[in-house]
């Protein structure tokens, strides 16, 4: 049975029902059943309204984070290539750090000092910036990783005594955070009377 055949059905039925009903009372009961059928649409509008509008917000919050996805992507795209140079930097920095001394060396220590100086100029323009670890600076758990604690009596307790290890951001993430010495108080031991 098709659906023509139903709605012949339908009207035989109701046509049926309206020959055994006074005419107001059929009046009465199409209008009813107008009014119940238009209620029920009206519900079944709303919904699909509803429905309509959670997809169009899924979706426009889909856009959203694929959008900032792509751009974190283009951002921090080279970010473990960048890691894997600052193995190379240090390396630098060590080696410059135990030739200090050499005078007879001094002109191929002052080459290695511009090919480093030239290597971190060129990971700043990629954004990577040297986290500050100087001497008597404020100890910032979020960029400073402590790893030892030494008693000074020059410097504040909690101040940054020396710095280990040079640390890195990409823009503003944490690359690797830099490794230092944080002071802390002399105790005092009592005298031996």
């Amino acid at each position: 049975m098709n659906t023509e055949d139903r709605k012949e059905n339908k009207d035989e039925s109701e046509i049926e029902i309206n020959v055994n009903q006074s005419p107001e009372e059929a009046e009465d009961s199409e209008g009813e059943i107008e009014s119940l059928e238009i209620v029920e649409e009206e519900n079944e509008l709303e919904e699909l309204n509803k429905k309509y509008l959670r997809l169009a917000a899924d979706f426009e919050n889909y856009k959203r984070r694929m959008s900032k996805d792509r751009a974190d992507s283009i951002a921090y795209g080279n970010e473990e290539l960048i890691k894997e140079l600052l193995n190379v930097l240090d390396n630098l920095h060590r080696a410059l750090g135990h030739t200090e001394e050499q005078e007879d060396s001094k002109p191929f220590i002052d080459g290695v000092k511009l090919v480093q100086k030239q290597f971190l100029s060129s990971l700043e323009k990629f954004g990577v910036q040297v986290i500050d670890a100087s001497k008597g600076s404020d100890f910032d758990p979020t960029v400073h990783q402590a790893v030892e604690h030494a008693e000074s009596s020059e410097i504040a307790p909690g101040l940054v005594l020396t710095e280990m290890l040079p640390g890195y951001t990409l823009k503003d993430r944490l690359l690797r955070p830099a490794l230092v010495v944080v002071s802390k108080n002399v105790e005092e031991t009592p005298e031996d009377n």
